[in-house]
């Protein structure tokens, strides 16, 4: 499994190619946009896209949510999806060790929308909306590798 753009730095800017096994919308810039600050990549097995992230590196969290222990800055992981085709593989526990490699001292951080037991799977602590915990998004960190 390989990540794009490898790391030369290069960034790969939306929109991605139009998938039919990836979410309509999600990767679009029309309806999104984007900032300087964000990356997005691709992960690719052969010649198969497997998965696709946009991160952005900030250096505090949402205020509304119980804070970790460990500093910023963070690598807030805005979107991530795997390909309709290749879920349930290991493609998204690999797919995330990658970033976690680019993001080294840095913990990830993602919000979930109804992708609990993955993150939960990875060992990554949940933090709760401090004030609305059932109708909000858990907030999910990992330790900095």
């Amino acid at each position: 499994m390989r990540l794009k753009p490898d790391t030369s730095g290069s960034v790969v800017y939306k929109p991605f190619n139009e998938a039919d096994d990836f979410t309509d919308g999600w990767w679009d810039d029309a309806i999104y946009g984007f900032e300087p600050t964000q990356r997005f990549y691709s992960f690719f097995v052969g010649q198969h896209e497997v998965a696709r992230v946009e991160i952005e590196v900030q250096d505090v969290l949402n205020s509304e949510y119980d804070q970790p222990a460990h500093p910023g800055p963070y690598a807030v992981i805005h979107f991530f999806e795997v390909s309709e085709d290749h879920r349930r593989k290991g493609y998204g526990t690999k797919s995330v060790h990658l970033i976690a490699d680019r993001y080294k001292a840095m913990p990830l951080v993602a919000f979930s929308e109804g992708a609990d037991d993955f993150w939960g799977s990875l060992g990554w602590a949940r933090h709760e909306h401090k004030t609305e915990p059932d109708h909000s998004r858990p907030m999910y960190v990992s330790e900095p590798r």
